[in-house]
């Protein structure tokens, strides 16, 4: 005698099925609390600082911080040390971070282009780090974390016989380091 499939599928079905309702209920998997996340210092400042290049600053990261560069025509008016509100935004932004990150360090490093005097420029160059680095400790950073620093003229990035060469040379960099 030859069985077809249906004669043997469906005692075999209603056996499992009968089978499943007859067994316990299953318990619940115990939830465990999550695994903390544990993000380095450095990536907590790269997030802080995300957006930034968009208001025209650029924020390089390394293994141990990050370097952050204003240009000058951002932060400054020609030949002035008073922080522009234009440069607010972005300075309340790198305060932010360092305060997210308590134990951070910061050197803040003034430069000019080299029209006029090397000794005006360099004067400049430290009054511009000096004014960003006592806004930063206005919104809260431990001056003692921050050292500001005049380059002058000594470090330019560009050729100072163009416009454009002079403007990228004006400028102020902040590096953070982190723990």
């Amino acid at each position: 005698m030859k069985l077809s499939p249906q004669t043997v599928f469906v005692p075999v079905l209603l056996t499992l099925l009968s089978a499943c309702a007859t067994q316990a209920p299953v318990q619940p998997v115990a939830k465990t609390d999550p695994v903390p996340v544990v993000v380095s210092p450095v990536a907590q400042l790269q997030s802080q600082l995300e957006g930034l290049d968009a208001m025209g600053v650029t924020v390089e990261s390394s293994a141990t911080g990050v370097r952050v560069t204003m240009p000058g025509a951002m932060a400054f008016a020609s030949g002035s040390s008073e922080v522009d509100p234009a440069a607010r935004e972005a300075l309340d932004r790198i305060a932010t971070a360092m305060t997210a990150v308590s134990a951070s360090r910061a050197v803040i490093v003034g430069h000019t282009d080299s029209a006029g005097s090397a000794r005006y420029n360099q004067a400049l160059s430290e009054a511009r780090a000096d004014a960003v680095r006592a806004y930063i400790a206005g919104k809260g950073v431990e001056t003692s974390h921050m050292t500001a620093e005049g380059h002058g003229e000594d470090e330019p990035v560009a050729d100072n016989a163009t416009a454009e060469g002079r403007a990228a040379n004006r400028r102020v960099e902040i590096v953070i380091a982190a723990p």
